[in-house]
């Protein structure tokens, strides 16, 4: 039981840290840009460019899998 949960926290942890990275650095970009306090609007900016890499990197993997498996 103990190892399951030790793999768990460490599966999880990493993934973790990127979702961290993919809306922390866009959000601190566009407070540096905009300037004043950072907000509830920064934030949002960066959930918002996060999902726009995810989807594209998303569609670009599933472009390259289904070229590969068709056999083109």
């Amino acid at each position: 039981m103990k190892r399951r949960i030790w793999l768990v926290v460490r599966g999880v942890g990493p993934l973790l840290a990127v979702l961290a990275a993919l809306i922390g650095v866009p959000a601190l970009l566009a407070w540096l840009i905009t300037g004043g306090p950072l907000s509830w609007y920064h934030f949002l900016i960066g959930v918002g460019v996060a999902v726009l890499l995810i989807l594209g990197a998303g569609l670009v993997l599933g472009w390259a899998l289904g070229k590969r498996l068709k056999g083109d």
